[in-house]
């Protein structure tokens, strides 16, 4: 009993180290063949070119201008030839670090900007850490892009490599993320949270986007085509910036105006409805002309033409087809009842353009303290103050401006946002948003007319007037007492200067006060 017990142990235990050896041996195997993790093997692998990016910047509160905080945003980057990592413009304005992390581990590297393009949503990133791409792989960009069928979505989270399906649904034309220019965008079904900051879009080994926006489901993102024609005009130095077209168009959708402007033959071409959208340059088309072509491309009657790689698409991306502001475009044009031919030179966008810009990047808002009464430009950024939906919040008199254009006498137009209350402008405590017209009997046609004006006061005292249709038309203060008030303000509540005009520095910590100059 006691040796058949025995035995079977020894049996037992032989099985036993028998398999353990055969796992280990397995296991040793295995190691053999798997590559040390994160290595460049040779191999593409989007875990070697897919960056994650960190970016601390400053973040401005427009209702108090010289208050600020730090804001930090996550984005995705795409590792390119020349040591360079592409991603979107957004989440980079106004940084004051930038730390890049590779293969999801490791410590993180200073990253800089090798370029920024607000207006395309798209800037290039390096770092002068010699290590940093040791084993990492520059991405194939698709070019053309697909229009349809299945994409990856890919970026690292918590050091983890996400890897999420999405769908093309099509290629279409779109405003820039960032701007009013219409650029060439895909448009992705895909369910993976909080995109929309740079992740890299991929079918296969090719990249074919990165990921600008989100929308529920839809992710917007940037076709690799527009990418690497943009970074082989950095490369050429040819690029000028983006252009864009100065008018404004309906497509003919009553036979009838075309009737009327004497177009023979089938419906076709589009109807030119407003110019002169570039601010001091005379446009070169005119109302009513009808845009029969541009480049050799025909337009259709609902705006369309049928591009060689991405079939239909709209005449507004020709503006952008491998071409840059101040290049020539080509028109051929229906006018005065006959066909004529033109060319149109494609106009620098700029936002500065817009009578209510879309955005001001990289400098500190500007502002002008007079008395307490506060004064800013008109801008989105002061507008979505109001949050999200600033559109229905804000008061309709500021948003009436959105639409309005830039004209020589009013380049912008400049708000009192509010009056931090002192001795010198009691009764006017209650006034916030009221759009300014004149100081001193003086036009005011931007904000730094403002300490022009002030050099000119009425009998001792200067006279604000406002915008017809505002609560309150005019407002006068002792323009003796303005300079100690100002001082008195600053003090109470920690205003480190009186204004920043024409994106001056103003300091993070209190300094003297820098007081508007006035006449003696």
């Amino acid at each position: 009993m006691n040796c058949t017990f025995t035995l079977l142990s020894l049996v037992g235990r032989r099985a036993a180290w028998m398999a353990l050896a055969m796992i280990s041996s397995i296991a040793v195997l295995n190691l053999q063949a798997a590559p040390a993790e994160h290595a460049d093997t040779g191999a593409y692998s989007w875990e070697n070119s897919v960056i994650h990016i960190e970016v601390t910047s400053k973040e401005y509160n427009y209702i108090q201008p010289w208050a600020r905080s730090e804001h930090k945003t996550y984005k995705s980057g795409v590792v390119v030839s020349g040591h360079q990592i592409i991603t979107t413009a957004d989440g980079l304005a106004d940084q004051t670090l930038i730390r890049l992390k590779k293969q999801g581990s490791g410590l993180f590297s200073l990253g800089t900007v090798v370029w920024i393009d607000y207006q395309a949503n798209l800037a290039a990133l390096t770092t002068d850490e010699k290590d940093f791409w040791t084993g990492l792989q520059p991405a194939h960009l698709a070019d053309p892009v697909p229009i349809s069928g299945p994409v990856r979505i890919l970026c690292w989270q918590d050091d983890q490599f996400q890897n999420r399906q999405g769908e093309i649904d099509q290629m279409t034309v779109d405003n820039s993320a960032l701007s009013f220019v219409s650029v060439p965008v895909l448009k992705i079904d895909s369910t993976i949270p909080g995109a929309g900051w740079g992740e890299a879009v991929t079918v296969g080994n090719e990249l074919v986007g990165l990921a600008s926006q989100q929308n529920g489901n839809t992710i917007t993102a940037i076709p690799s085509s527009f990418i690497e024609s943009i970074l082989k005009a950095r490369q050429a130095k040819t690029y000028t910036g983006l252009g864009y077209f100065d008018f404004t168009w309906d497509p003919p959708q009553n036979p009838l105006c075309l009737d009327y402007l004497k177009l023979p033959g089938h419906a076709r071409g589009v109807i030119v409805k407003e110019t002169g959208l570039k601010p001091g340059i005379p446009s070169q088309v005119k109302p009513h002309d009808v845009i029969l072509q541009i480049d050799g491309f025909d337009i259709d009657a609902e705006g369309n033409y049928h591009d060689p790689q991405y079939k239909k698409l709209c005449l507004e991306n020709l503006s952008s087809r491998g071409k840059w502001a101040g290049m020539d475009c080509k028109f051929k044009i229906w006018r005065d009842g006959k066909e004529m031919d033109i060319v149109y030179k494609l106009p620098l966008a700029d936002y500065s353009d817009e009578l209510v810009p879309h955005e001001s990047y990289d400098k500190d808002p500007e502002y002008v303290l007079v008395g307490g009464f506060v004064f800013v430009p008109l801008t989105e950024a002061y507008l979505r103050s109001w949050g999200a939906n600033w559109r229905q919040r804000a008061p309709f008199r500021l948003t009436y401006y959105d639409s309005g254009k830039v004209t020589p006498d009013r380049p912008e137009r400049v708000v009192l946002s509010q009056v931090l209350p002192s001795s010198v402008n009691i009764g006017y405590e209650g006034l916030r948003n009221t759009v300014l017209d004149e100081i001193n009997g003086i036009k005011i046609k931007q904000i730094s007319d403002i300490a022009t004006a002030l050099k000119s006061p009425v009998n001792g005292f200067d006279i604000f007037t406002f915008e017809a249709g505002e609560t309150v038309r005019q407002a006068v203060l002792d323009a003796s007492e303005i300079d100690h008030a100002n001082t008195e303000i600053m003090t109470r509540y920690h205003i480190p200067s009186d204004h920043v005009l024409n994106a001056a520095i103003v300091q993070d910590t209190p300094a003297a006060p820098a007081p508007v100059v006035r006449a003696p």
